[in-house]
């Protein structure tokens, strides 16, 4: 399951009335009561992943890639600027041509990244004369990916501002430093958009060697929901495919084992509140416990104000105006993570509050609340399936973490299942929270 969005870039272009006019219709349908994904290869070996849905004429496709931010290297900032990149120039259409091409045929079309991987995605309608149209401009922005110096130097200045922000912003300041002191030499641990150095660095040849590397078949997967057959989806995939060239899946990210470093760091910032961070490591996607830990989560902190910490830290002391905690399952152990902003004056004792109701809860809480965040995650999975854009994002998601294909199916079955001592039990074996750092950026008192 997702817990947070952690995409550092998403551009869509285009979205015809017509689209816009069908969108209520999707989340008025009823939600089927199980995903029936269909996996299958293309003839160079790139997994498909397909979801039929007649619900409205319209298609949701994503190719993903193993190409995130983690693969940088140490030209930091490399992945998120080539996807940055992709779908501004092919060696026929410039950028203006591809946006409008997309906005006249009323499709959107994105590109995003992250730690893990890249993707591309495009959403059409699948009328014949608009969907033939589409899915050519895609696979041109996918295939023939040309990078214009010019507009790298465009977005260079972009992004060099949008940096120089981040560091007046105290939230991005936490963050940052959360993964630096969580990761600390581990490819997880620099900004997925890179630094102000590494930034001027980059170079059309490093970005061009990147997609070479990269974005090839067997580095690649396909995702595809909506009203398509069987035998459409695999002209689609082929289509997609078929001019990658095939190169090679990269070596596995490597695991890490514990955390860089530990204890308390604090930045001082000239604000009236202290944004305040305690993180460990948690678990990678996949990982067997991570049923009871998400059912744990929800009523440590991630369900609002059913949450203990939401309790505890607001309702009772009115330290916060909000508390939150969650995982963020990758491919090598992501974070675990509890977000909170108090007064200065009042940052060490939220904190205090914040470790002593995580110590009882590692220690027993209340079968009664337990039972009702189980229902309340049950009874609001649909809601997660409501349309084609978050099945498929889904669906992505359990072929690029090689995770069951009745994955969805079987989550709600396994939260329903656990109880309160097997949820214990997983906290307690997998959560070490004497390996956690805390940060905190203001001017604590």
């Amino acid at each position: 399951m997702k817990v947070w969005n952690h995409s550092f870039t998403q551009r869509t272009t285009g979205l015809s009335s017509l689209l816009i006019g069908l969108i209520w219709w999707l989340f008025s349908a009823s939600v089927q009561a199980s995903v029936e994904i269909e996996h299958w290869q293309t003839a160079k070996g790139t997994d498909v992943y397909f979801v039929g849905s007649e619900q409205l004429p319209m298609v949701d496709v994503e190719v993903r890639f193993d190409a995130g931010s983690a693969r940088d290297g140490q030209a930091f900032g490399l992945a998120a600027m080539t996807s940055q990149l992709m779908g501004t120039a092919t060696p026929k259409l410039d950028e203006r041509a591809i946006s409008e091409g997309f906005n006249r045929l009323g499709a959107q079309f994105g590109a995003s990244v992250g730690r893990d991987s890249a993707s591309l995605s495009m959403r059409t309608l699948t009328r014949e004369s608009l969907y033939e149209q589409a899915v050519d401009l895609f696979e041109q922005s996918l295939v023939e990916a040309v990078f214009r110096p010019e507009i790298l130097e465009r977005e260079k200045a972009r992004l060099e501002v949008a940096i120089k922000q981040k560091a007046t912003q105290p939230q991005s300041l936490a963050s940052e430093a959360m993964w630096t002191r969580l990761y600390g030499d581990h490819p997880y641990a620099h900004p997925t958009e890179g630094t102000l150095e590494t930034l001027d660095q980059l170079t059309i040849d490093n970005i061009r060697n990147f997609y070479q590397q990269y974005y090839v078949a067997r580095n690649a997967q396909v995702t595809i929901v909506g009203d398509l057959s069987r035998a459409q989806a695999e002209r689609l995939a082929e289509r997609l495919t078929q001019r990658l060239p095939g190169g090679q899946t990269p070596e596995p990210i490597p695991p890490v084992n514990k955390v860089a470093q530990t204890g308390q760091a604090v930045t001082q910032f000239d604000a009236t509140q202290t944004q305040i961070v305690l993180a460990t490591l948690g678990v990678k996607r996949g990982d067997p416990d991570y049923y009871a830990l998400f059912l744990g989560n929800h009523l440590l902190g991630g369900s609002g104000f059913a949450s203990l910490l939401m309790e505890e830290v607001r309702e009772k002391r009115g330290l916060v105006y909000g508390v939150s905690s969650g995982f963020r399952p990758m491919r090598a152990a992501g974070p675990f993570v509890i977000r909170l902003s108090t007064q200065n004056a009042k940052a060490h004792e939220a904190l205090d509050v914040v470790e002593a109701t995580l110590k009882g809860f590692m220690q027993d809480f209340s079968e009664e609340k337990l039972d009702a965040i189980k229902s309340n995650l049950i009874g609001g999975f649909p809601l997660r399936l409501d349309s084609n854009a978050k099945i498929a994002g889904y669906i992505s998601m359990i072929g690029f973490y090689d995770l069951p294909l009745d994955y969805l199916d079987r989550f709600p079955e396994k939260i329903r299942a656990l109880s309160k001592a097997e949820v214990l039990q997983a906290w307690q074996k997998r959560m070490d929270f004497d390996q956690a750092t805390r940060i905190l950026v203001g001017q604590p008192q």
